[in-house]
């Protein structure tokens, strides 16, 4: 299979690869920085966006190691020799709360308190507390304004680097799983790795809300790999961890992280 082609653009991805073009064109020298993306955005911006532009540079990072939503730094090549150096515009919040939180009130708390999307990157909960990443210009916002998410009382703080221990937070939202299946047709792998029909896993396909290393595709017999990441739209994640062994009967054992 060859690679396949970034040419569709998710309705909820528009407006950032819109501001991204605008960002790229208004780079003339120096160094701009956008909000927070999308892993799509960022690949569509490396793989289409910049792909002409050689005198554009570009690095990404998103507040840790391993982010997934992440801020492009795109830069003129005379600024290359600043490019290992760069202050991206982050900061981290730590949120602190008696009782357990979760991504989803986390997230819509700040948007509820009229935050935008792209102003915020990664939220990483354990237990009662969580690390917020988002643009320098909303932290102090949030550290002020901020004292509940839903109705639980919280106190937000602004962390400095290396106050805290991030691999503590990284979630462990993941499931190992191993099952095997015909063949490593994508259909076939979304259906054993969210107990779904083919025939939904193949309608998903076709609607267009499944991508594998966040580029959408829409052939339910695309052949998949070690280690692509597939994102099915309201069921979660799969990553292929491992091809490990054919059956007698043909069939294909593999290794898959679930992330719901």
């Amino acid at each position: 299979m060859g690679q396949q082609a970034m040419t569709y653009i998710p309705e909820e991805n528009k407006h950032e690869v819109l501001k991204l073009k605008n960002l790229i064109e208004k780079l003339s020298w120096g160094i701009e920085y956008s909000d927070f993306l999308s892993p799509f955005a960022i690949k569509y911006a490396v793989e289409v966006l910049l792909k002409s532009q050689n005198h554009i540079l570009h690095r990404c990072w998103g507040g840790y190691e391993g982010s997934e939503r992440n801020i492009l730094a795109i830069f003129s090549s005379d600024f290359e020799e600043y490019a290992e150096n760069l202050t991206y515009p982050i900061q981290t919040i730590l949120i602190e709360a008696k009782n357990n939180l979760s991504h989803r009130q986390i997230l819509g708390s700040l948007i509820g308190n009229g935050l935008k999307r792209d102003k915020i990157g990664d939220i990483l909960v354990k237990e009662n507390s969580a690390l917020v990443f988002v643009k320098d210009e909303i932290a102090t916002y949030i550290v002020t304004n901020i004292d509940k998410i839903g109705k639980e009382k919280v106190k937000c703080s602004i962390v400095e680097n290396g106050q805290i221990d991030i691999k503590w937070f990284i979630n462990n939202s993941s499931k190992r799983i191993v099952y095997t299946v015909a063949s490593l047709r994508v259909d076939s792998v979304i259906s054993h790795g969210f107990g779904i029909s083919r025939e939904e896993a193949a309608d998903l396909i076709r609607q267009m809300k499944v991508a594998v290393n966040w580029v959408y595709i829409d052939k339910p017999s695309y052949a998949v790999k070690e280690g692509d990441l597939l994102s099915v739209r309201h069921h979660g994640r799969l990553k292929i961890e491992k091809v490990l062994s054919t059956t007698k009967k043909g069939r294909i054992s593999i290794e898959v992280l679930r992330f719901s």
